[in-house]
């Protein structure tokens, strides 16, 4: 009878130690995720903000609402790694917009309660607030085609910083004595496909600062009907990136490699743009 009850209470102390409960499947005892909220400055929508795990592959997106949720792993599993115990930052990126993180404590790949950062049960007591740097909005004339022939379309790009001191780099063609032409325009269909490149022949990359109050262009340029055989929404986008380096390699990396080519990889660019529509009917 003895040996009975040892046997009984090894089995519970084992039962009771386990991140995985072998007789009852794989449900994971406590649960272990990050999850708060983050806001955009000048933004309605809060959706598509990068939440990263410094040091880790853990990274995860917002909803519109500007809510996330971030799993943990146990430190048995593989993959994204464990976490093992210390001081972590979780950043929080878009494009154009401030970087900003909170420092969280995890032991033993829990989050540890800080009773001004996070709970115990992983959730951050304070909305996150990233303050904007450069705002660009895209108008689009006319914004329904027919396409039975090539066409036209009109395109003018309006940025606006929010900050002393914003570069981009841009696609254009220098022309003798200094005239520019801009270029580097991407056409994407509503699965993120894209359909059409605008550049132009001699065209190169080129930095350049955004200066107060606002930068604005408007370009013209065909649009050849072959390449929208199907109805449906499209959206263009104009070659900017933000100049800046503050952002962590890795989490660059996480995002996209080519995020920055001027090719299909720029859809992963995470700049918060608005406009840009056309539709094709």
């Amino acid at each position: 009878m003895k040996w009975t009850a040892l046997l009984f209470y090894i089995v519970f102390l084992f039962l009771g130690a386990c991140e995985d409960n072998p007789f009852f499947g794989d449900d994971k005892i406590p649960e272990r995720e990050i999850t708060g909220r983050v806001s955009l400055q000048f933004s309605e929508n809060h959706s598509e903000i990068y939440v990263w795990l410094e040091g880790t592959e853990l990274i995860t997106q917002t909803d519109e609402n500007g809510d996330f949720t971030m799993p943990l792993p146990t430190p048995s599993e593989q993959g994204t790694g464990s976490i093992v115990t210390g001081t972590y930052k979780l950043y929080f990126y878009l494009a154009n917009y401030r970087l900003e993180y909170v420092t969280i404590e995890l032991l033993n790949g829990e989050v540890v309660e800080d009773l001004s950062t996070i709970s115990k049960e992983g959730e951050l007591k304070r909305i996150v607030s990233l303050k904007n740097i450069l705002t660009l909005d895209t108008k689009i004339s006319p914004q329904s085609y027919i396409l039975s022939e090539d066409d036209s379309i009109t395109v003018n790009v309006k940025l606006n910083p929010n900050k002393p001191e914003v570069f981009i780099n841009t696609i254009v063609r220098v022309y003798d004595r200094g005239y520019v032409v801009r270029t580097g325009f991407l056409i994407y269909n509503d699965n993120h496909q894209l359909i059409q490149s605008i550049d132009i022949e001699g065209s190169k990359k080129r930095r350049e600062a955004v200066m107060s109050p606002r930068k604005e262009w408007t370009a013209e340029f065909p649009l050849n009907k072959s390449f929208y055989s199907s109805n449906g929404e499209y959206n263009v986008i104009p070659y900017i990136v933000v100049d800046r380096s503050d952002v962590p390699p890795k989490l660059e990396s996480l995002i996209g490699a080519n995020q920055k080519s001027f090719d299909q990889n720029f859809i992963l660019y995470p700049l918060k743009r608005t406009g840009g529509k056309f539709v094709v009917q």
